[in-house]
């Protein structure tokens, strides 16, 4: 948006006085050089001011090329949160994203995880029955489940930070325990339960 400046402002509001030669016949006239015409400045000044703010204001209105306003959007859209799959605040107002593997692994790519997911798609048998004479026929179940496979490529993952590796202590080693926790990637868990429908099981894996 093209703001005008204090001289054009200035112009457009002594259009308006009045017709007549205590007006300087309206806007017929030129201004420049005499004390009416430094009023008109003046009010151009203060006003232009204004004009400018309103006209800063039209950015605000679009998170892409707001500026002052960023903290309000932030607030509105529940950012920052750890658990979001968008990296600002911007990208979670323009999101256009779906429940789909695909998504999460390019907003998992973005969080610097590297990852590839393996959706199953599983229908539940409620009961079966033998009936009208044939050997088979069963009633299924309209509910679906879903599981993602989740593969977490460590060595190409540069969010991963690897946790200090203890030695187990005498005495404190019992029979069944893992010598290690394994690798921590809750924050990716996290993100991909913020993303992945409902319903679904996530079951993640390491390499």
């Amino acid at each position: 948006m093209i703001c005008p400046s204090d001289g054009e402002v200035a112009a457009s509001i002594a259009a308006l006085r009045p017709r007549g030669a205590a007006w300087r016949n309206g806007g017929h006239d030129a201004l420049a050089g005499s004390t009416m015409g430094d009023f008109f400045d003046a009010l151009g000044e203060v006003s232009g001011e204004a004009d400018r703010r309103i006209c800063a204001l039209v950015d605000e209105y679009f998170c892409s090329s707001a500026v002052e306003t960023l903290d309000l959007w932030a607030l509105e859209y529940g950012v920052p949160d750890g658990c979001d799959p968008f990296a600002d605040v911007c990208e979670k107002v323009n999101a256009v994203g779906d429940s789909i593997p695909a998504y999460a692994e390019a907003a998992a790519l973005r969080r610097g995880w590297s990852i590839s997911i393996d959706e199953e798609f599983i229908t539940t048998v409620q009961s079966g029955r033998l009936g009208n004479g044939r050997l088979g026929v069963m009633r299924m179940a309209a509910a679906q489940g879903v599981a993602w496979r989740i593969t977490v490529d460590l060595a190409n993952s540069p969010a991963y930070v690897a946790a200090d590796r203890r030695k187990p202590l005498m005495g404190r080693m019992r029979l069944g325990f893992a010598f290690d926790c394994g690798p921590a990637i809750t924050p990716l868990s996290c993100l991909i339960r913020r993303i992945a429908p409902a319903h679904a099981d996530l079951v993640f894996a390491t390499i």
